[in-house]
């Protein structure tokens, strides 16, 4: 079962690039270019079929996880710097899981995060895009990296813990995953730490969405949410992409 989403490996060279935030930028390693004023969809689906398509997925759906990333981030940057929660990542433990870019914990790295953990399913993707990521971000030093998925995550970690945990576009997998979701969440999940999950309410070419991972945790009442979704990313879209916080109860 992969619900650990790491980028899909193009076998041609990856673009170096910086993700625009209002506070901060952060250079990166990805296939596309998530700066949206530089390109736009049409021009990404053209850059992804000239280098022949990626090994896994289609093209539209690895654009949206991508800027599900950049989305991310600018939550993050949000929480931070415009909610004032400066100390949020402060002497934390951090994980970041599911769409696994690096993108996140570079940021919560440079705000105080004591270490990183990223989980990754995809030797090419971390070869390739999130471990040049890092060194671009002189991050290594502190990031230790887990290849894996959720069939054997919880024996690998170790009983560890974490403070912060990433989960940027994980709910964009069946449904059916959701309970094992769940399960892995709330056991890697410290006592006073919080969960940031990202998703779109609804996709158009998978059933399982934010909006029914949320219900799935009221049902369960084991954690309590808030949104955190930044005023930016309210659009006027059918579907629109939400970040929520999750803690123990």
């Amino acid at each position: 079962m992969v619900l650990i989403q790491t980028p899909s490996f193009i076998s041609t060279s990856a673009i170096i690039n910086e993700l625009c935030m209002e506070f901060r930028n952060i250079s990166y390693i990805a296939p596309i270019i998530l700066d949206s004023t530089k390109t736009n969809e049409s021009q990404q689906l053209v850059h992804l079929a000239r280098e022949k398509r990626l090994l896994f997925g289609d093209s539209n759906k690895e654009i949206e996880k991508w800027n599900g990333v950049k989305d991310f981030c600018q939550a993050l940057d949000n929480i931070v710097e415009i909610q004032k929660e400066t100390t949020l990542f402060k002497g934390k433990k951090v994980l970041e899981i599911g769409f696994a870019t690096g993108l996140p914990s570079i940021y919560a790295l440079e705000h105080g995060a004591k270490d990183a953990t990223i989980v990754y399913s995809s030797e090419e993707a971390f070869k390739t895009y999130i471990e040049p990521t890092m060194s671009q971000n002189n991050a290594n030093e502190r990031v230790t990296y887990i290849f894996g998925d959720f069939e054997n995550i919880l024996t690998k970690m170790q009983n560890q813990k974490f403070d912060v945990i990433f989960a940027p576009e994980i709910v964009y997998t069946k449904q059916k995953n959701f309970e094992k979701i769940h399960e892995i969440l709330k056991s890697l999940l410290a006592f006073n730490g919080l969960i940031l999950i990202s998703g779109r309410t609804h996709y158009h070419n998978c059933d399982g969405n934010l909006s029914s991972m949320i219900d799935m945790v009221k049902r369960k009442n084991q954690f309590d949410s808030i949104d955190r979704t930044p005023g930016s990313l309210y659009k006027y879209e059918t579907a629109p992409r939400k970040i929520v916080q999750i803690m123990h109860k």
